[in-house]
């Protein structure tokens, strides 16, 4: 296995003298991870930190080998960040705003000005480029912000919630073209409450739970022992099928849908499972199979961890 790109180590950090992360530690190898948890549970915080923008009380970041917050610079160099809350520099055109950035970043305004044009036509922003940044849409700023931090070709990728505001055509395209710089051997950290994202793109999670690690490791890891399972939709599905299903030796429960979720998947089972519906007189009128979910997954592992009074 690779040596960690992030790896922070006992990490506390307060904001406001009100603690935030507490004593977190993690190592991430992941060509793509997934930072994720419920509003407030530090997952800004964990970036602020990761880039040396916020000092820990106690505790240790290195991010591509590299300590912060001394080698904050070096770091900032090296990744492209797009944050949720910054905005675009005002006052100018969206190309205009992406050549800035890259001048930032240490590129002359010529090399700028080519490379904010390539990372524009990359997110398909057409003439869209030459307006002002003002009378941008919430989609076309996440174009316009995503654009900024590709412009100067950096090692990592650093995205909090990238595609908020983006229609379905855009998510995709986005996500597409995340994923691509993924495989071409970018490292990438992507905050997101969309965890239909971060399944598509990442291979490893973090999940922080009010300032504390749930969960941190490969997606498979989180996933395992979950298996597929069969959906029944219909009428008269209810607690009494359920215990003749459990007579049957076959295990089901009744969703917040009231759709009977039934674990054993073997043909003898779903053989077992028609004929017990049919005593019951159970009316099934759809029967899918269905593959366990991330979002699933992560509750589950949110439960485990509440139950035990925080600890993993």
């Amino acid at each position: 296995m690779n040596p960690p790109w992030i790896e922070v180590e006992n990490l506390h950090l307060s904001r406001g003298g009100r603690p935030v992360l507490m004593g977190i530690s993690a190592a991430l190898h992941g060509r793509a991870v997934g930072l994720v948890g419920a509003n407030g549970a530090g997952k800004s915080t964990f970036i602020g930190a990761l880039l040396g923008i916020l000092a820990p009380d106690k505790g240790k970041v290195t991010v591509l080998g590299l300590e912060q917050p001394t080698a904050a610079l070096e770091i900032r160099t090296r990744a492209g960040v797009m944050a949720e809350q910054a905005g675009i520099f005002p006052g100018g055109s969206g190309v205009d705003a992406v050549v800035f950035a890259g001048m930032l970043s240490g590129l002359v305004r010529k090399e700028a000005l080519r490379r904010a044009h390539r990372a524009l036509d990359a997110l398909d922003v057409g003439e869209e480029r030459y307006r002002a940044t003002a009378e941008y849409s919430t989609g076309m700023r996440q174009r316009c912000k995503m654009a900024m931090s590709l412009v100067h070709d950096p090692e990592i990728l650093i995205l909090d919630e990238p595609t908020v505001g983006l229609d379905p055509p855009g998510r995709t395209q986005l996500l597409e073209l995340i994923r691509s710089l993924r495989d071409e051997g970018r490292r990438i950290l992507i905050s997101t409450h969309i965890l239909a994202d971060a399944e598509f793109l990442c291979d490893e999670m973090l999940l922080l739970d009010a300032g504390t690690v749930a969960f941190s490791g490969p997606v498979a890891a989180m996933m395992k022992g979950r298996e597929e399972r069969f959906v029944a939709s219909g009428d008269r599905l209810d607690a009494p099928l359920v215990a003749r299903l459990a007579a049957a030796n076959i295990p089901a429960t009744i969703d917040s849908a009231g759709r009977l979720v039934i674990s054993a998947i073997d043909a003898d089972s779903i053989r077992r499972f028609w004929s017990v519906a049919a005593e019951a007189g159970a009316a099934i009128r759809r029967l899918d199979r269905e593959a366990p979910t991330l979002e699933e997954a992560l509750l589950a592992r949110l439960d485990v961890v509440r139950a035990n009074g925080g600890t993993r």
